[in-house]
């Protein structure tokens, strides 16, 4: 064996431990988001730490060796290695680029995790939704406001105020006659777990498909008027999933 072969070979594996690497660090994520969402760990724990926390490390690390790799396939083995080499600076590279999207959109919408259409007269959760969500929750206020101190552009406002400038299509559904059960029914088709039902609130729990992430929605039925307030369980931005449930919650209503 020639010693350009033998370099040649080790530079090939080289570029397999790269694709491996990158692999390794999807297979960390994915592992750690079916184990949040299964309540094997804590949503802190798996989301906050193990995901936002040490995955950049991670995924930045993939992308150092899958570049490395790249530089030794185009001086050595261009020919056998640069399929091997560009396939791990891909997929490190996505999950780099995963990690950035996020801090991106953090960035775009506000620190909320709350929308409702009302706020004049605020929906209140009964005591049984609020004993589910559990005294760790989120608060669920009449008027809530992000703190001064958390964010420059939103922080001292209320989340009232942030949904009509940030959720316009929060609105309720005016002049239309269903029950309650029609409600329920709605929300079950949807995939939501039913809390509570009465004849002037249904109340339910939707679950996140990824990490599990849960937020309580309230359907309020009125004379002329059907009201929704979806809160999430976490102190955490929503990053607008909120917002896009009420809207469509209210569509479904408007079709029925």
């Amino acid at each position: 064996m020639t010693q350009d072969t033998s370099k040649a070979r080790k530079g090939l594996a080289f570029a397999h431990l790269a694709v491996i690497l990158a692999v390794l660090v999807g297979l960390y994520l994915l592992a750690i988001m079916f184990a949040t969402r299964l309540g094997y760990i804590e949503a802190d724990l798996g989301f906050r730490t193990l995901t936002l926390g040490v995955g950049p490390k991670l995924a930045l690390a993939a992308v150092a060796v899958a570049v490395l790799s790249m530089l030794i396939s185009i001086f050595k083995c261009p020919g056998r290695m640069a399929f091997w080499a560009l396939a791990a600076v891909i997929l490190s590279g996505s999950l780099v680029a995963g990690f950035f999207g996020y801090q991106k959109a953090l960035k775009a919408f506000p620190p909320i995790a709350d929308v409702a259409t009302d706020w004049d007269n605020p929906i209140v959760f009964s005591e049984k939704l609020l004993l589910a969500r559990g005294a760790e929750s989120l608060r669920v206020e009449d008027l809530p406001r992000v703190p001064r101190n958390e964010s420059m552009a939103w922080g001292g406002k209320t989340v009232a105020d942030i949904n009509q400038l940030t959720c316009p299509a929060a609105k309720p559904v005016f002049n239309k006659a269903v029950t309650a059960s029609q409600i329920a029914a709605m929300l079950r088709a949807e995939h939501y777990t039913i809390v509570s039902e009465t004849a002037e609130q249904v109340e339910a729990t939707h679950t996140d498909t990824f990490y599990g992430f849960r937020s309580d929605v309230a359907v309020r039925l009125g004379n002329h008027r059907i009201d929704i307030r979806s809160v999430g369980r976490y102190d955490m931005p929503d990053l607008g999933s909120n917002c896009r449930r009420v809207a469509r919650l209210a569509k479904l209503i408007r079709a029925l």
